[in-house]
């Protein structure tokens, strides 16, 4: 998969894999909170894993 980052993107390959790797009972806003990233960004990793 070719994903394409834009140049302020602050999160690593190995974040992104474990913001994808998250159980589903742990909620968007606790991993907001753990990695210290945005909704949208927790949303983006989720949707890539559906995808």
């Amino acid at each position: 998969m070719d994903i394409k980052l834009h140049k302020q993107a602050t999160t690593t390959s190995k974040v992104r894999a474990e913001i994808q790797a998250a159980p589903a009972s742990i909620s968007d806003s606790e991993l907001v909170r753990q990695y210290g990233v945005s909704n949208l960004t927790i949303r983006i990793g989720v949707t890539l894993m559906i995808c």
